[in-house]
């Protein structure tokens, strides 16, 4: 349990998947939640601001004579966008921190890499992770904040996850079809679960660091794709029927038909827990376990709709 002095903060998003779990741990610490966003979904225990962020007058209307101890930005995707906040703040909040991602690592790093290896984004993951290099560059840039962490997880998943990943797994084991796996399935992968990205994010943005400072952030499991159909399997008490597709794929791009990319998404988060001690709360199977059973079986079931590229690569495999 964090022993960070009570702030006021505020996130910018809040009510999106990875929002409301960085709310939930705010709260759960005592701290006072300010969120802004569109208005389209409210945060319960939370004040309320309304605004567009891409809309720079505005942000600044919503925040005129307002004052905050932290900035956590959940949200932000482009250069633009960190621009619009990090001027809208100034004189405001003296503590920020930014959700960027694994995927600002570049093309030719060490694997897992570590913070201080070249980012500016993989060509896999165009344009996402150059645009969130290009978050990181403006943060780093501004000499607002006493202290400014950008936190880099790689694949973050729980019951709230908004994106089809574990839970497209699972409704094709229950529903007793094969699991597909783009490649030879030894794709290497890492996880965090909602919650504990939100016990670190307060961690971090709450506590007394100082300066800027970047960390990854994650599950220290990595597991392959194929590995990771296994344990899922497991989970739902399904049998493991996959199939890694090889070449039968015809080139379409694995993240056209399956929920993740044939390509490696680790973070080296050695130095986080040097630092503070941080390990998430549950091991990855633990976590899934939790996960799985936070759904109902017969809606994972019927949450099962293969696109045709996954029909197609299923014909030609006579499965």
């Amino acid at each position: 349990m964090s022993s960070n002095p009570k702030r006021h903060v505020l996130v910018v998003g809040g009510s999106g998947f990875v929002g409301q779990a960085i709310v939930r741990a705010l709260l759960a610490r005592g701290h006072e939640v300010t969120v802004l966003n569109r208005g389209s979904k409210s945060v319960p225990g939370t004040a309320q601001l309304v605004a567009d962020r891409n809309d720079a007058e505005a942000v600044e209307d919503a925040l005129l004579g307002r004052a905050f101890e932290v900035l956590i930005d959940t949200n932000c995707y482009t250069g633009e966008q960190a621009a619009i906040m990090i001027a809208a703040t100034e004189g405001k909040v003296r503590r920020a921190l930014v959700i960027s991602s694994a995927a600002v690592y570049g093309n030719s790093v060490r694997l897992p890499p570590t913070e201080d290896e070249p980012i500016g984004g993989a060509t896999v993951w165009s344009p996402y992770g150059q645009n969130k290099t290009k978050v990181e560059d403006a943060y780093r840039a501004a000499r607002q904040f006493g202290s400014c962490v950008i936190v880099r997880p790689p694949y973050v998943f729980g019951p709230n996850n908004n994106f089809e990943r574990e839970r497209w797994v699972w409704a094709r084991q229950l529903n007793g079809r094969q699991v597909l796996i783009p490649g030879n399935g030894r794709s290497r992968v890492q996880f965090l679960h909602e919650d504990d990205l939100g016990d670190a994010v307060e961690m971090l943005s709450c506590g007394m660091r100082m300066g800027f400072e970047v960390f990854n952030v994650a599950d220290r499991q990595i597991v392959t794709l194929s590995e990771l159909v296994s344990m899922l399997a497991w989970i739902a008490g399904c049998e493991d029927r996959q199939f890694a597709v090889g070449d039968k794929a015809d080139g379409a791009a694995a993240r056209s038909w399956f929920p993740f990319r044939d390509y490696p998404v680790l973070t080296d988060a050695t130095r986080l827990l040097e630092e503070t001690g941080w390990t998430p709360s549950l091991s990855l199977a633990e976590r899934f376990e939790e996960t799985f059973a936070a759904f109902s079986v017969d809606e994972l079931r019927a949450s099962m709709k293969p696109n045709e590229t996954e029909l197609a690569i299923a014909a030609k495999l006579g499965s």
